[in-house]
């Protein structure tokens, strides 16, 4: 698929499903609404099927009200469908970024950017950075050296030195032609790794990574994690320092709710606040009244086999927020089960997480599945998983 049109602004791309639309809405009016007015940008949106007539009309809406905007949608059809899932919150157009340099040949240099980030600042200071010889450039995130500090191992890299969160990337596309690793990137695509794509950019292009200033890449989930914690804040003032840790909360360029912990969904997201100002002004609306009906069915599910020994499959965001409200009154739940090794042992209210391995030691005899999002997929794993137990009944998928 190619794009032989070379335009005048920054080169902007960004990837969804059709479940995304509004929050590809959501940002890319951000950046509009805060750039410099001599600041052009070129908007490329990789879309996984032909967008309808309507979503073209409200990005056609906002690329001829303000000046120096293009939208332009290019349809990636099957490409990547048949990877294989590993994170909840994150569907299959993420992959779509590993073929920029194939898509674009008319640029050098492209800017990525996931949909669940707020563009707070002018993006030309950061598209005009000097990559040199690195073939992209990310902001460092310290939560593997933290929290899984000999995940390298895993990714058969010499450290986590040059790992960086993959929602903003600036690629320098022309020295990835040129060493041919766009065959590099499709090859490992094949590959299953725990954090998916980016894993496979770390991997791909380890050395030769440049580390962008923190603000670039202002993660909400690293409040909780790190901000709250005075012997993690003390690591993380070790890899930014203070200074740029403090500036980049004082006035984050680029705010990325990179957790299952959305503002569209939570009212208490850090930084939350900036996304509503502009899924306010956005034409597509957010659907809040989903959650109380899968609640709902949720627990519909819960008195059925209230009897029996249950354990839920999956530390989801939805169950967290469920158990929280305090309505999960039965005693013989078990705890909950998750694959995710950093979730393994804690606790999620008063139920434990458990390796599914250990669902034949809990005696479990019901499976409540509790993942929202990619459910089809993930369900489709989990009942394939459980067709070693039989004496073991997993629940219907409510979503």
């Amino acid at each position: 698929m190619k794009n032989s049109c070379k335009k005048s602004g920054i080169p902007i791309v960004l990837a969804t499903d059709k479940n995304g639309i509004g929050l590809l809405y959501v940002t890319i009016l951000s950046a509009i609404l805060n750039k410099k007015k001599s600041t052009s940008y070129d908007f490329y949106c990789l879309v996984q099927n032909k967008v309808s007539k309507y979503v073209y009309k409200q990005f056609d809406k906002i690329s001829k009200k303000y000046e120096g905007i293009s939208i332009t949608f290019i349809n990636m059809k099957n490409d990547f469908h048949n990877i294989k899932i590993q994170i909840e919150h994150i569907s299959t157009p993420t992959y779509y970024r590993l073929k920029l340099a194939e898509i674009f040949p008319q640029y050098n240099k492209i800017l990525y950017l996931d949909i669940d980030t707020i563009v707070m600042q002018d993006l030309t200071d950061l598209y005009n950075t000097n990559l040199g010889n690195n073939y992209i450039g990310g902001v460092h995130t310290v939560g593997y050296k933290i929290e899984l500090p000999n995940y390298y191992k895993d990714l058969n890299i010499p450290s986590l030195d040059y790992y960086i969160n993959a929602g903003v990337i600036l690629w320098n596309l022309d020295l990835i032609r040129k060493d041919n690793m766009i065959e590099k990137l499709i090859t490992l695509s094949k590959n299953t790794y725990k954090y998916m794509d980016q894993d496979i950019i770390n991997v791909a292009f380890y050395g030769r990574i440049k580390h962008l200033d923190l603000k670039y890449n202002v993660m909400s989930s690293y409040k909780a994690r790190f901000l709250d914690n005075e012997d993690k804040y003390k690591i993380i003032v070790n890899t930014y320092g203070e200074a740029v840790i403090q500036q980049a909360i004082k006035q984050p360029a680029i705010i990325h709710y990179a957790s299952e912990k959305k503002p569209w969904i939570n009212q208490d997201v850090w930084f939350g606040e900036y996304w509503h100002k502009y899924a306010k002004k956005s034409p597509f609306k957010f659907n809040k009244n989903m959650v109380q009906k899968y609640n709902l069915r949720f627990l519909q599910q819960l008195e059925e086999v209230r009897y029996n020994k249950i354990v839920f499959w999956g530390a989801s965001l939805f169950l967290e927020e469920l158990i929280k409200s305090k309505k999960l009154k039965y005693s013989n739940i078990l705890g909950i089960i998750d694959k995710d090794p950093l979730k393994q042992g804690k606790y999620i209210g008063k139920y434990k997480i458990f390796n599914p391995s250990d669902i034949f030691k809990l005696n479990a005899t019901v499976v409540i599945f509790s993942i929202k999002h990619h459910s089809n997929i993930i369900y489709n794993d989990v009942q394939a998983f459980l067709g070693k137990y039989p004496n073991i009944k997993l629940m219907p998928n409510i979503f």
